[in-house]
């Protein structure tokens, strides 16, 4: 078709765009509830080396051989709060107390066996990612001890200090729970969420006397080592109860007309304490988390009030309590409106959720033969052990824990001189507790302690060593969620107008809630027109919709 005369007005007149839709935020109706979150993310483990020359006392003799060295870290703050943006250095600080016995050159005492008491503290600046604002906890152990005698009056220690940090975000989020005055057709799934509601550090003043046994009289203390366990705890009202043990091991010296390695004692004793902790009412708790600082317990050599030489453990126990609330907490997951274009986005959130605290025991046998030594074995002096390269793992609703515990011994060989000398052996353990509830993909975070320990001789060859562990397990399990933010409606689109009724025929994977949103209908329509008693559907099926 052409045009004689031209091309008339009308058609001149350029053709309307189409309108653009417009994003109307929802300000006004929507509801929210705010929800409190504490994330809880483990940082890689970090590793820092002391190095440090320690002298043997002019009051002690000199030198000849080291037996054991071991020793006890703590840092002089365990808690960071409050880190500012960029800062993403951790100023740490604290010291090492170790404890060393060794062999003097010539026997002038009666005690075949010295020992050095040193404190060496260290400094450092660890270089990690923190988020701002977070609290960081801290904690460090041993990981290794080395040693090399320079001279007779003096010896160097290479330390491996093991540093972890735990950060805690500490989160007000506000969960979308729908409009006031619409009708939104809403999705929801459950969530696992948890928060920290307090930390608190509190302690206890220990003085206890221990009785030596075999009515001997103490003289000098050459080790000692204590340690604290948990028993139970309980949030009753307005206070934490923790009942537990603290485990003295010691070695001592007592004089006697006789210069021999009998005058060696060592003895252990299990000291049963219970602490009341005040916390503030109002907040429901589901549970604890505890951490001992035993570094101020201290034991020492005094006289009874019947005049009797006897031990006395004296000190502060500080406990640190975390108390922390878990619950579930239904979190919409999509939704829309039967009228309106209803839109939307969503953040990633997640929480770090204490599922629960778990015990579990278990004994260590085992026969020791000593390879190098010189002669057979007369009488065993000293034993202790410590654990080394331990990690726990979940599995089919177990938690299984497995490492090594290292063995240290101290005897006395039957030889005319009766030498004295050490033994050193790496032990596997496990440990398998229930926990019915796991999933598999939880983490744990373990404290291990060595309970009664003890060795037998069974002849000039061979040792029978014994020993009970305690594994104290804390699980947590990360719960990432998503949260529905900048609700919205959309006017003006293109959208295509829905049919008031339609048959559809059900795909693989088709949801109820899908097709229902689909039709701007409800997923209990939808079940009641089809006669549906299950939400599940299978490929082919016919469905009535009706809008």
């Amino acid at each position: 078709m052409t045009y004689q005369k031209g091309i008339p007005d009308y058609a001149m007149v350029p053709a309307k765009e189409a309108a653009e839709p417009v994003i109307v935020p929802i300000t006004k109706g929507a509801v929210y509830s705010p929800v409190q979150v504490t994330n809880i993310t483990e940082k890689p483990k970090t590793v820092i080396t002391i190095e440090e020359d320690i002298l043997v006392p002019d009051i002690k003799p000199d030198l000849k051989e080291i037996l054991i060295i071991d020793g006890k870290a703590r840092l002089s703050s365990r808690e960071a709060e409050g880190i500012a943006k960029g800062d993403d250095y951790i100023n740490l600080m604290g010291d090492i107390e170790l404890q060393t016995l060794y062999l003097p050159e010539k026997q002038d005492s009666q005690c075949p066996v010295m020992s050095i008491q040193t404190r060496v503290p260290f400094k450092d600046r660890w270089h990690t990612s923190i988020s701002p604002g977070a609290t960081v906890i801290l904690d460090c152990s041993i990981e290794s001890i080395e040693h090399v005698v320079i001279n007779e009056r003096k010896f160097r220690v290479k330390i491996s200090l093991a540093i972890k940090a735990f950060e805690y975000i500490d989160r007000k989020i506000d969960i979308f729970e729908g409009l006031f005055d619409e009708e939104l057709q809403l999705l929801k799934e459950k969530t696992e969420i948890c928060s920290i509601t307090l930390r608190k550090k509190d302690s206890l003043i220990i003085k206890e006397d221990i009785i030596p046994k075999d009515d001997t009289h103490p003289e000098t203390i050459l080790k000692q080592d204590i340690n604290v366990v948990e028993n139970y705890k309980q949030i009753a009202g307005d206070k934490v109860v923790i009942n537990g043990f603290i485990y003295v091991s010691l070695l001592y010296f007592r004089s006697s007309e006789e210069n021999s390695s009998d005058n060696i004692y060592q003895m252990q004793e299990r000291i049963e304490f219970t602490q009341f902790i005040p916390v503030q009412q109002g907040n429901r708790q589901t549970g604890c988390n505890t951490f001992f600082d035993d570094s101020q317990l201290k034991v020492k050599i005094c006289r009874s009030d019947e005049d009797q030489d006897i031990f006395r453990l004296e000190g502060e126990l500080i406990t640190y309590i975390e108390l922390y609330r878990a619950s579930e907490k239904e979190i919409i997951v999509d939704g829309y409106h039967r009228q309106k274009d209803f839109i939307c986005d969503f953040a990633e959130e997640s929480s770090r959720t204490v599922i629960g605290t778990s015990t579990g025991e278990t004994s260590v046998r085992e026969l020791v033969t000593p390879e190098d030594a010189s002669c057979d074995i007369d009488k065993i002096i000293y034993t202790t052990a410590e654990i080394s390269g331990a990690e726990s793992r979940c599995e089919q609703g177990k938690i299984i824990t497995e490492g090594n515990i290292i063995i240290k011994l101290i005897c006395r060989g039957d030889g005319d001189d009766g030498n004295i000398f050490s033994l050193r052996q790496p032990v596997p353990f496990r440990v398998v507790s229930a926990m019915p509830q796991l999933a598999g993909d939880e983490t744990v975070y373990h404290k291990i302690c060595i309970r009664d320990i003890w060795a037998e001789k069974i002849n000039g060859k061979q040792l029978e060593f014994n020993a009970g562990l305690l594994v104290c397990a804390d699980v947590m399990r990360l719960s990432p969620f998503k949260i529905l933010i900048n609700p919205a409606f959309r006017e003006g689109s293109n959208e295509k107008t829905v049919p008031p009724m339609v048959i559809y025929i059900c795909k693989e994977g088709d949801r109820l809630w899908n097709i229902a949103k689909k039709f701007k209908t409800t997923v209990e329509s939808v079940m009641l027109t089809n006669e549906l008693e299950s939400e599940d559907l299978s490929a082919g099926r016919k469905l009535l919709i009706i809008k």
